[in-house]
């Protein structure tokens, strides 16, 4: 199992239970303490445990991931001349996965009703919208429900991911930088970075407002996306750099 799938997992149990010793993780993902040791390092190093003498504590409370409800009331005009936007560069397209984020949904749900498409995704709220559209094939990315972002999101949900390859990746993010894009949470992170790979153009899809932003995980480098779409202008050195990774931006009016 690779380091990063051990340590999502690692904080699902620990956010299930509580707490857990380092004894009990180390015979539960058959790995070495000093395996898990570094783990929680990096756990606690995102602010989502503390460590304690022999254990790890859930530590996250400031750091839930807001509803998918609330995610969606921000910056919702924002979202939607984005998703406008993205319609215009997807013409040749014929699959497309699309992530559980607010932005997404609003793409999906702009979709000219003459669009085909084949569209894989863990979103469970795009779902209720997309089997309404007729010329729209949907591929459900199973999986256990997680009620908070209103995804499909569990192991299974990865190992279904792993052998679906599309035209594009759409995905949004919490907040993006120089550095590369983030997620406040660890929900959907793996899926979306099996699709970034299984994908022969990658979208993402984030408001100016969400420049300069960072959450919680670091989802990738700027390496690991086509364009960038976004509402307006943001910073010119930022745009530079990000350009300098040969991504493609696209912007609206400033």
């Amino acid at each position: 199992m690779k380091t990063e799938a051990r340590q999502i997992l690692i904080y699902e149990l620990i956010k299930s239970r509580g707490e857990v010793t380092v004894a009990l993780l180390a015979e539960h993902f058959s790995v070495s303490p000093m395996t898990i040791r570094r783990d929680l390092d990096a756990l606690e190093h995102s602010s989502l445990i503390r460590r304690e003498y022999g254990k790890a504590v859930l530590l996250d409370d400031s750091k839930k991931e807001m509803s998918f409800s609330s995610r969606y009331q921000v910056n919702h005009a924002l979202k939607r001349q984005i998703a406008m936007l993205t319609i215009k560069h997807i013409k040749d397209v014929s699959s497309v996965y699309i992530d559980g984020s607010s932005t997404a949904y609003e793409f999906v749900h702009a979709l000219p009703s003459s669009k085909r498409l084949t569209i894989f995704t863990n979103s469970a709220v795009a779902l209720l919208h997309l089997r309404d559209c007729p010329n729209i094939n949907t591929f459900v990315i199973g999986g256990f429900l997680d009620k908070d972002s209103s995804t499909l999101d569990s192991e299974i949900s990865v190992n279904i991911a792993k052998n679906i390859f599309v035209d594009a990746t759409i995905i949004s993010c919490s907040g993006f930088s120089t550095q590369g894009f983030f997620n406040n949470g660890i929900t959907g992170s793996q899926i979306k970075k099996i699709m970034l790979e299984n994908s022969q153009h990658n979208y993402l899809l984030a408001d100016h407002t969400k420049f300069n932003t960072q959450g919680v995980f670091l989802l990738n480098t700027w390496d690991a996306v086509d364009t960038l779409v976004c509402d307006r202008p943001f910073d010119p050195k930022a745009t530079k750099i990000i350009e300098n990774h040969g991504v493609e931006i696209i912007t609206g009016a400033p």
